[in-house]
């Protein structure tokens, strides 16, 4: 996971994957303005495993354009892959806190 919310990317996890697929969680908490984020992965989809580091999400005015998020798929051994995104699924729900 690359986190880049000083302005320059910086790894904050890399986890050594030994099957072919894997699932992502990002959960957005607005509540308060609070306006934060937390990512996951799962090796099952029913286990979650904290990914990386929070995001605060910072709104500004002077170039507002909102929040995206992204998957990416980076060969770091031969050059060439490929990477299949099956499905989004969209929920108004978070976690319970720990």
């Amino acid at each position: 996971m690359i986190n880049a919310s000083t302005g320059k990317p910086v790894e904050a996890q890399k986890i050594p994957l030994n099957q072919k697929v894997v699932y992502f969680k990002a959960e957005c908490n607005f509540t308060n303005r609070k306006d934060v984020a937390d990512f996951f992965y799962s090796l099952d989809g029913k286990t979650w495993i904290p990914l990386g580091t929070q995001l605060k999400m910072a709104y500004t005015f002077p170039h507002f354009m909102g929040y995206r998020f992204a998957l990416f798929n980076y060969a770091t051994k031969n050059i060439g892959g490929a990477a299949d995104f099956d499905f989004f699924h969209i929920t108004d729900s978070i976690s319970p806190e720990k």
